[in-house]
């Protein structure tokens, strides 16, 4: 189980589904969003595998904005399978860092794009749950996103000293490294997993 700010899992123990728009679109399981935007992200690994390693600039810029430079396809599918199995695992907690979590954003904004930008029949086959209406996925990612630092530039984080970085809350681990574009080592891509529930047990 990822462990997000907010309890995915929520709506599947309760029966009940979040809203991911503030102004009453139907709503979607977040578990079931976020398997069906990582396992179609295999797809585009796919097609980036079978580019020429010269084209990884160009098309890691293109498909993840915020974290081509820390390495190329084979990062991004460590990084997409390391998510998909502590998404569907019940064992235990998984905790991301800074990676996961740009990663993610890469794909859920790109997947809300192309989601957002099919005609309704076409939204229905893929999200179900919405009835072909728009996808809000920066809704989702105010909910569930401990936080969003790696939008930020090297030179406006770099500028900041550690206790401004504390007062924003910026204390995912490994965000000096996504934001600086460091190649993440294979412990850096793996999740910390946890028995501890991680969220208070009261409202």
């Amino acid at each position: 189980m990822l462990a997000f700010k907010k309890n995915i899992y929520s709506s599947q123990t309760t029966g009940s589904l979040d809203t991911l728009d503030a102004l009453g679109a139907p709503a979607i399981d977040p578990v079931e969003l976020l398997q069906i935007a990582l396992k179609d992200e295999r797809e585009t690994i796919d097609f980036l595998e079978r580019q020429p390693r010269d084209y990884w600039h160009e098309d890691g810029k293109k498909f993840y904005p915020h974290l081509y430079r820390v390495g190329g396809p084979e990062i991004m599918r460590t990084l997409l399978e390391n998510l998909l199995e502590g998404l569907e695992s019940k064992s235990c907690w998984h905790h991301m860092n800074t990676y996961h979590y740009c990663f993610l954003y890469n794909v859920l904004i790109r997947f809300s794009f192309n989601y957002n930008h099919d005609n309704r029949e076409e939204r229905k086959a893929v999200l179900p749950q919405l009835k072909g209406g728009p996808l809000n996925i920066k809704t989702f990612i105010k909910q569930y996103f401990k936080d969003t630092v790696f939008l930020l530039t090297p030179d406006q984080y770099n500028a900041m000293s550690g206790e401004e970085k504390l007062k924003k809350g910026f204390d995912c681990p490994h965000q000096f490294g996504v934001i600086n574009g460091l190649m993440p080592t294979r412990e850096e891509m793996q999740l910390r997993q946890s028995n501890d529930y991680p969220y208070s047990i009261y409202v």
